[in-house]
């Protein structure tokens, strides 16, 4: 067995600019962990060395643990903290959407008679964030591992607050002030479950689902705002010291 192996890398959100492309190419030495991984990139890369201390690795829809085995010729997604989606692959449309989002499509999904209370959540571009005033937002996701993380916190929803019904739904690409970026689709018996389970929803989605958020100023200027670590059982990190 060669001293490494070759594995090709995405990158998203902030590491895109860090690391000068969408993919990168990385020798990865032995034991071909994500750990590995994380310290070649952060060997060829400097300058991205302190968001890949804080970055998952994902293949395919699933986020690898520490103890994975890579294989020449793999590619491997880097997932820095999100802040959440133009997928790299082509998405589930029924959770990412390059186009306007359905509501109409999602609230005759989720219809149910048996249900008094329908809550409907709608998050939006707004105006200013800290303080400067803000043109418009570009949202990318990794598709694969977004959409199943999507699908993962509805059923997790429809189960802890014994709501009828959870949808998610997520647009993706350059969006101009005032536009939908996100619906949360919440049917339940009661409205206190259906109130609760949505606003659940809604935190889930910011903290596990894997969306950058690019945001773009009246001054010309663009930034990816701050997000949180991805977490998933033993999650890969590179090393902090």
């Amino acid at each position: 067995m060669s001293e490494s192996i070759t594995v090709t890398v995405e990158c998203f959100g902030e590491l895109r600019n860090l690391m000068a492309g969408d993919t990168v190419t990385l020798a990865v030495a032995t034991p071909y962990t994500p750990a590995a991984l994380i310290a070649a990139a952060r060997q060829q890369h400097p300058g991205a060395a302190d968001l890949l201390s804080r970055t998952a690795c994902a293949r395919g829809d699933t986020l690898l643990a520490a103890d994975a085995v890579l294989a020449d010729g793999d590619t491997v997604a880097l997932i820095p903290p999100v802040s959440g989606g133009q997928p790299e692959r082509a998405p589930d449309t029924r959770h990412l959407r390059a186009d306007e989002l359905d509501l109409d499509a999602l609230m005759a999904e989720t219809e149910d008679e048996t249900c008094g209370a329908l809550v409907v959540f709608g998050g939006t571009v707004r105006l200013a964030n800290n303080g400067r005033d803000v043109t418009a937002m570009d949202y990318s996701a990794y598709g694969p591992l977004a959409a199943r993380t999507m699908a993962e916190i509805e059923a997790e929803t429809i189960e802890r607050f014994g709501v009828a019904a959870c949808r998610i739904q997520h647009r993706t690409g350059r969006l101009g002030l005032g536009a939908v970026s996100v619906y949360i689709v919440v049917r339940a018996v009661h409205r206190a479950e259906a109130f609760d389970a949505a606003r659940h929803a809604l935190e889930e989605l910011k903290a596990r689902v894997a969306v950058w958020k690019n945001e773009h100023y009246a001054d010309g200027s663009s930034a990816y705002l701050e997000g949180t670590e991805v977490v998933g059982p033993e999650r890969p990190r590179g090393d902090r010291r």
